[in-house]
């Protein structure tokens, strides 16, 4: 039994661990042959990202999204749906809840309530829709969420830029809806801190963990995604339980989109989510938590501090931040084989199901 344990968490967290230290090393690397002490710069990093109240709050401020994004996975993948769609159902419920806030004419804590509901609705059936190609058409959640990852984020940049364009921005050439009035708006925990977007994004984590670990959700989820049949038997709806998981997966990321417009940003800018991968960054922070939303919330908050310290570390040595973009990328693309194998392994059992129905 020992060694089955064994075995067991050197899987789950053995090529997280070999990702981050290769990362690393890489990193040192660059960071010595642009002329700089590798402890100076990494020191300068860490300092960045926790090294006072404001630099805490910034990474805490920035892991508030890339945590809800890393929910969505989690509540995804742990259940076989290999869905990828984090990103377009954030961007909708970014946008969605910048205009609910933004244009109702309503008390400031109907809005905040209202908009958040909207972003949680908006990527619950951006996300389901997802599911109705599969189970109608069977089109793979990977290819169907990726593809639909553009159609969100080209819809809300479109309607950004032609139909609901701030007409007051100082700047002309800003693309971006008109700001959300301070009543409206998440306010911090404590002056001058993080804001109560990364509260909720907490209290979302207890939430899933509860669902997967203390209740049959977990079990119902995992057969219904894997063994439709096996789940038929045990008294499990597996049509029911696809739609549920991806309405939950949906709903975090589109909650984790209105965070970030409510809390820190105060409008939708296009491209806000798109070219901040705060949904690729939540399922790099899933992958290295093996799926767990409590190290899955951990590692969001060391992929954050990465960013907020890489800007620390540029100011204070010679290094660019690139760098620190360069060992996420790494770290990424070294977690992606773990990502290939459990979506091969989820497409083999599906199909040899299916196939053992057939006989």
């Amino acid at each position: 039994n020992w060694k089955k344990n064994l075995t067991a968490i050197a899987d789950a967290f053995g090529q997280p661990l070999v990702a981050v230290l290769i990362s690393l090393v890489l990193g040192a690397v660059v960071i010595v042959i642009c002329g700089e002490n590798v402890f100076t710069a990494y020191g300068a990093m860490i300092r960045g990202a926790f090294g006072n109240s404001f630099y805490i709050s910034e990474t805490l401020k920035r892991a508030t999204p890339i945590i809800m994004g890393g929910l969505a996975v989690c509540i995804a993948w742990r259940s076989g749906y290999e869905a990828m769609g984090g990103e377009g159902q954030m961007i909708l419920g970014a946008f969605c809840s910048a205009l609910i806030a933004y244009y109702l004419p309503l008390p400031g804590i109907v809005r905040i309530l209202l908009a958040m509901l909207a972003a949680i609705v908006v990527g619950a059936l951006y996300s389901a829709f997802s599911g109705w190609l599969y189970e109608r058409f069977e089109v793979t959640f990977i290819i169907s969420t990726l593809m639909m990852n553009y159609i969100a984020n080209n819809f809300a940049s479109y309607m950004t830029n032609f139909v609901v364009k701030d007409p007051e921005a100082l700047d002309i050439n800003a693309v971006q809806t008109g700001k959300i009035a301070a009543e409206a708006r998440l306010p911090s925990v404590v002056s001058g801190s993080v804001h109560w977007g990364f509260v909720f994004a907490l209290i979302a984590v207890v939430i899933v963990y509860f669902l997967f670990k203390k209740t049959t959700f977990g079990y119902k989820s995992r057969m219904g995604g894997l063994n439709p049949r096996f789940a038929l038997y045990g008294g499990i709806n597996a049509r029911k339980m696809l739609y549920v998981v991806l309405i939950l997966s949906g709903a975090m990321a589109g909650l984790g989109g209105a965070f970030e417009v409510l809390g820190s940003k105060g409008r939708y800018i296009d491209q806000m989510i798109f070219t901040t991968g705060y949904a690729w960054s939540g399922m790099v922070a899933a992958l290295l938590a093996n799926f767990n939303p409590i190290g899955t919330a951990v590692a969001s908050v060391l992929l954050a501090g990465l960013s907020t310290g890489g800007s620390a570390m540029q100011r204070s040595t010679v290094i660019p931040v690139e760098v620190c973009n360069m060992i996420e990328g790494i770290i990424t693309l070294l977690m992606s084989v773990r990502l290939v194998r459990i979506a091969y392994r989820n497409h083999r059992t599906r199909k040899a199901y299916k196939e053992g129905e057939q006989v």
